[in-house]
């Protein structure tokens, strides 16, 4: 059952990176080309803007779990590498369940508003706003199985740990 999950998460892995990757380029292309015409042509690309908001917020919202993946999260790191390593498996079992609980709130919260949001259109482009807020309860969700996938293969300890604290502790053994 594990590696099924397991093999799920890094399906959706891919594809997240991948859509990250696009959403990434297609931002650039935009903004780039709305800064050719407006400046070169002085016609300026009016709804690029709308869109590349859409886009920069579904590339954060797949950039999450992707950076707890990679071990690419911030974490202020000081006192847990001054602790035995059964002590920091402990207060990584509770920095996991913490963080399953903002987690699953912020997945509640995000569904709740994007259900209140989807009958509201965009101005320029004119569809629902939804669109753009349903990225946060899908981000929170693949961050959350990532994080349970991590957790249950590799312990609490490594689930938000860093790249620093890997090199750090490599060194010292």
């Amino acid at each position: 059952m594990f590696q099924t999950v397991k093999r799920l998460g890094n399906g959706l892995a891919w594809l997240e990176d991948v859509l990250v990757m696009w959403t990434v380029a297609i931002i650039a292309i935009l903004l780039g080309l709305g800064v050719i015409l407006r400046y070169v042509f002085n016609d300026p690309l009016t709804w690029s803007e709308e869109f590349v908001v859409t886009l920069f917020v579904w590339s954060v919202m797949f950039g999450i779990p992707s950076a707890l993946r990679s071990r690419m999260h911030i974490r202020i790191d000081v006192l847990i590498l001054r602790l035995k390593p059964q002590t920091r498996k402990w207060v990584g079992l509770l920095a996991c369940l913490s963080g399953a609980v903002i987690l699953v709130a912020a997945v509640y919260a995000g569904v709740s508003y994007t259900l209140n949001v989807w009958g509201s259109n965009t101005p320029m482009l004119g569809y629902s706003m939804g669109w753009i807020f349903v990225s946060m309860p899908i981000g929170f969700a693949l961050t959350l199985l990532h994080g349970a996938i991590i957790l249950i293969d590799e312990g609490p300890e490594v689930v938000f740990q860093n790249a620093t604290e890997t090199v750090i502790d490599m060194a010292q053994t």
